[in-house]
């Protein structure tokens, strides 16, 4: 293993020599262009999006802060395999042959023995290293913020997705962490520890978490020593973690991993479960959405037949996709199917046969369609704070008159149903804490956790903010990642969480108003109008004055 300089940069370092070795090899490599591997790219960001905090297990054979880690018999595809048997997401092999002990070799041969995702570890410090790695049977690539400029990291993890690797790009300070931001890359990885200095500080990842947007997957990297740390991780909304050293100096491999795993796993305990809101994802369009919404758990599918809107299903493909979500995995675990109408039940849709139908327009729902079916209702509330109260009676109405569930959403569209515009939170909060309301319009995976915490509504509903950018008259289609992310941020948001209310929590009306004489409180025992009572005969002059 090679020594590093007195008073240089560990990283800076290494790169430098990475450029050397690799002049040779590199001169005959295009930039462009996507490669040829062995096999198909291996996803693994929707793996990373599925509940919980997920094990990335490291192989290294040296490190230039713990020296020489793996004794000279260690068979690294053995490690590999138990590391697979013990339940990781995925595998970090090590490639940088001086400091590490690693090589593309080493990645070539894991790959053929292992059936999870690979990522190539590798300091990537020209763009055509990707190539070689992809042809190598890389899935991930890892991408270190420290060495390129912030222009540089994004054209570096554009051409990473060209090659069909999925780009981890690591941070350690705040000026890295926003470079990386920048750019598109999905995974995004915070290292404790300082890649100049080689010291680690356990508590980084911690704080970097809350500077991360939930639509990004993050990864913690470095430090971890025991279960302990895994299961902070995942109670601050990491998605993954890298663990190396303590895995690489496991007896038992498999088994070391798989109490990391354990660890990571979302928790299961009834009271948890019991605060966890009731998701839906509305306006299916595709089979290959619909499949992604039932495979990431989603409580229900929307199937919007109002015609003229954008995500309007004609009958024959709403009665296949209603179809095809009855025939999905675990008859136990499938989602309701719910048709998404105006006021009325359109004409040739009653072998679609849904578990609920949803009136979504401005009249009075039409029961003569439904009178056998569960009922949802919508109140559209407008944007702008102060216009709670009546909301409320109008949920209220709904629910004595049938509905099972009443979606509070915004107002104004072009269409019957939502606008994708969030509303204004201190409003809906106030409307849900009286009553129980699915909260729509405007939520992304990005802010439906932020959005549960702050307004006790008991399930949520979306449909724009899960899918595909599209230009102007493409038909809408959701993104299988954005769906699961969505799914795991709406689930997981108030499960470490004990403060914070779930479901409606109503104050009595004494408590929020006094009476016209001035009393409040549960009795109207406190407050009223009193004048001294010198006074007295002044108030009574006044009184009959004003009679």
């Amino acid at each position: 293993m090679s020594a590093i300089a007195a008073g240089s940069s560990v990283v800076e370092e290494i790169a430098e020599r990475r450029r050397a070795d690799l002049a040779d090899e590199l001169a005959g490599v295009g930039q462009g262009g996507a490669d040829v591997a062995r096999s198909a790219p291996r996803p693994i960001a929707a793996r990373l999006a599925a509940p919980g905090l997920h094990i990335i297990a490291e192989l290294k054979r040296s490190s230039p802060s713990a020296g020489r880690i793996a004794a000279d018999g260690d068979d690294l595809v053995m490690r590999a395999r138990a590391y697979e048997a013990g339940g990781a997401a995925a595998i970090s092999v090590l490639c940088e042959p001086h400091w590490f002990n690693g090589s593309v070799d080493d990645l070539r041969r894991v790959r053929e023995a292992v059936s999870v995702p690979i990522l190539a570890k590798e300091f990537v410090v020209d763009p055509r290293q990707l190539r070689l790695l992809r042809a190598a049977g890389a899935d991930i690539v890892l991408l270190l913020a420290v060495l390129h400029r912030k222009d540089r990291l994004a054209d570096l993890v554009s051409r990473a997705f060209e090659h069909g690797l999925e780009p981890l790009v690591e941070a350690h300070t705040h000026a890295e962490l926003d470079a990386a931001l920048a750019t598109d890359a999905r995974l995004i990885g915070i290292n404790n520890r300082d890649l100049r200095t080689l010291l680690v500080d356990t508590e980084r990842a911690d704080r970097f978490r809350s500077r991360i947007p939930d639509d990004r997957i993050v990864i913690a990297e470095s430090g971890v020593r025991d279960a302990s740390t895994i299961e902070r991780w995942r109670a601050l909304a990491f998605d993954g973690a890298l663990v190396g050293e303590a895995l690489m100096r496991a007896d038992d491999p498999a088994a070391a991993v798989r109490s990391f795993v354990n660890a990571g796993r979302q928790p299961s305990d009834p009271a948890k479960v019991a605060r966890r809101p009731y998701v839906k994802i509305c306006g299916i369009t595709t089979a290959e959405g619909l499949s992604a919404a039932v495979h990431a758990g989603a409580d229900a599918v929307g199937l919007n037949v109002v015609a003229g809107t954008p995500r309007a299903l004609a009958p024959d493909l709403a009665i296949e996709l209603a179809a095809a979500a009855r025939s999905i995995g675990d008859a136990s675990a499938r989602p309701d199917v719910v048709l998404v109408t105006a006021d009325t039940v359109p004409e040739g849709l009653s072998a679609v046969e849904p578990d609920v139908i949803q009136f979504h327009g401005s009249g009075p729902a039409d029961p003569t369609n439904a009178a056998s079916r569960r009922r949802w209702g919508v109140v559209h509330v407008e944007t702008r704070p102060g216009v709670g109260r009546d909301d409320v009676a109008a949920v209220r109405s709904l629910l004595e008159h049938g509905a099972e569930r009443v979606l509070v959403d915004t107002a104004g569209g072009l269409h019957a149903g939502g606008t994708g515009v969030r509303s204004d939170v201190a409003t809906v909060a106030a409307i849900a804490r009286d009553v129980p309301v699915m909260l729509a319009g405007g939520l992304t995976p990005a802010n439906v956790a932020e959005a549960l915490r702050a307004i006790p509504a008991t399930a949520v509903d979306v449909a724009s903010g899960v899918e595909f950018a599209r230009a102007d008259g493409e038909r809408p289609a959701k993104d299988p990642f954005k769906v699961a992310l969505f799914i795991k941020r709406a689930k997981a948001a108030r499960d470490d969480r004990p403060n914070v209310p779930f479901g409606p929590t109503p104050v009595h009306p004494g408590l929020v108003d006094a009476d016209g004489a001035g009393r409040w409180g549960m009795e109207r025992d406190f407050g009223g109008r009193y004048v001294p009572e010198t006074l007295m005969a002044a108030l009574a002059e006044l009184e009959t004055a004003y009679d």
